[in-house]
């Protein structure tokens, strides 16, 4: 299976950490997983534990003109897109959860 999650909240809401570990589950049952940020959900990128998500198989987006506006630095491992890739995300999978 395929999921596709979008995170529009700062590291500092509950959604970080429920998005974390959904993730997770998914990919230790050997599910796909792609996320989408934007918004406040740009600055995630920060926050250690979601970027390890790369090394675990997760594929990460941000929108790179939410991410300009708040002067987020470009993270290796994670495309700056844009709202075409969210798309591209949201129609390329079988289930889409969105935390906002």
């Amino acid at each position: 299976m395929k999921l596709g999650i979008l995170l529009t909240t700062s590291p500092e809401n509950e959604n970080t950490n429920t998005v974390i570990e959904i993730s997770k589950a998914a990919r230790e049952e050997g599910h796909e997983v792609s996320i989408f940020l934007m918004y406040d959900g740009v600055y995630n990128v920060n926050k250690k534990e979601f970027v390890e998500l790369i090394d675990k198989g997760v594929d990460i987006a941000v929108c790179a003109f939410n991410a300009e506006q708040r002067k987020i630095a470009r993270v290796e491992g994670i495309l700056f897109g844009s709202q075409y890739d969210h798309a591209c995300i949201a129609s390329n999978v079988d289930r889409f959860i969105s935390f906002g």
